[in-house]
């Protein structure tokens, strides 16, 4: 039975497309600063790859408390439609491993991660990664050629913790979300308050909605400055620093969780900023001049995430395709055409899932 919606809040247009857009340069943020390093190795830039991943997990919590909380949501439907989402791009992904492996070569990319496997370890990969466990407690067990895929290892588990949380069967909701918990591990559960603050962003938009104009101005530039220093001073790695000499190895032990420290700070900002949108939701619905672009595009952003550095591990290993004008324009096409026949089909894949799942 679905628990009772007291209230459903409604996301303005504005919001809509203002998130839409934040999707875009997260996911473009991701890109350069994976394969960046690789085309133009003597003009590094400081492109903040991980600071993405953290507004991906606070976008990622408030949209799916947006649509836990719609009137007849229930846990099998909630579960059909986050299959579908997943699955659409996961499988491709790790199907998109095995198919490049023969062309991959054993020269690493910045960001491919290791390059050269046996079988059995090939396998173990691609079997953790597709059961989600491959970030569980001490495992390290990321898809071949593809180490941006840790995140949706961490990302399916809070979907089915708080999916059991929200739409469990109220006796079983605590079992079930702490039986999730433990599969997920400690790594994982480690970076879910980031993701929880998009859930808390949510909740907080009537507030919000009560903030004068000239309020929400200054919270929303606001926050974006505090965002952009914690990235430029590098407040995760400071945390980090902190950590060691009381756990020296700690950044061997949590991996993408190590700077935590630093992720909470900027998953705050990154809320108060998401807060001070939904406040400015009418003066961000000048957006809709772009909207069926920014709708387009925000359409491929999880794909393009998934699907990117084996790609170019194949353009650059397998097709020897190393002029940066070239490798970006093959790289976008390939990202275009399978985008379409993943993420794209999704309304495809959900009716599929729910038809097979009655």
């Amino acid at each position: 039975m679905p628990r009772p919606n007291h209230t459903v809040l409604t996301m303005s247009a504005g919001l809509s497309l203002y998130l839409d857009l934040l999707r875009i340069l997260a996911a473009l943020a991701v890109l350069l600063y994976h394969l960046w390093p690789q085309m133009f190795p003597g003009f590094p830039l400081p492109w903040p790859g991980h600071s993405a991943v953290i507004v991906f997990f606070v976008l990622s919590g408030f949209m799916i408390a947006h649509v836990t909380h719609r009137p007849g949501a229930t846990l099998r439907t909630y579960a059909q439609q986050r299959a579908a989402r997943i699955l659409s791009v996961a499988l491709p992904a790790l199907l998109l491993s095995a198919v490049i492996a023969p062309l991959a070569g054993d020269h690493s990319l910045h960001s491919s991660g290791p390059m050269t496997f046996s079988a059995t370890q090939f396998a173990q990969r691609l079997f953790a990664s597709l059961f989600f466990i491959s970030q569980s407690w001490k495992l390290d067990l990321l898809p071949p050629y593809n180490p941006p895929y840790w995140s949706l290892c961490y990302e399916v588990w809070y979907y089915v913790i708080y999916g059991f949380w929200r739409l469990g069967p109220r006796r079983w909701r605590v079992p079930l979300a702490l039986g999730a918990a433990l599969c997920a591990g400690p790594r994982a559960l480690l970076l879910m308050p980031v993701w929880l603050l998009g859930v808390a962003v949510y909740h907080a938009q009537g507030a919000a909605l009560r903030l004068s104009r000239d309020a929400a101005l200054a919270l929303f530039w606001g926050s974006a400055l505090a965002a952009f220093l914690v990235f430029w001073c590098d407040l995760g790695r400071a945390s980090l620093a902190l950590l060691q000499p009381h756990w020296p190895n700690a950044q061997q032990a949590l991996l993408e969780s190590a700077r935590f420290g630093g992720d909470y700070l900027l998953g705050l900002a990154v809320a108060a900023h998401f807060l001070a949108a939904a406040a400015l939701g009418d003066m961000l619905a000048a957006l809709r001049v772009a909207g069926t672009a920014l709708r387009g595009l925000a359409s491929y952003t999880y794909s393009a995430y998934l699907f990117h550095m084996p790609l170019a591990v194949l353009l650059w290993n397998g097709l020897g395709l190393h002029a940066a004008t070239f490798f970006a324009l093959a790289l976008l096409f390939l990202l275009f055409v399978l985008g379409n026949c993943t993420e794209r089909q999704l309304p495809f894949y959900r009716r599929m899932l729910a038809r097979n799942t009655v």
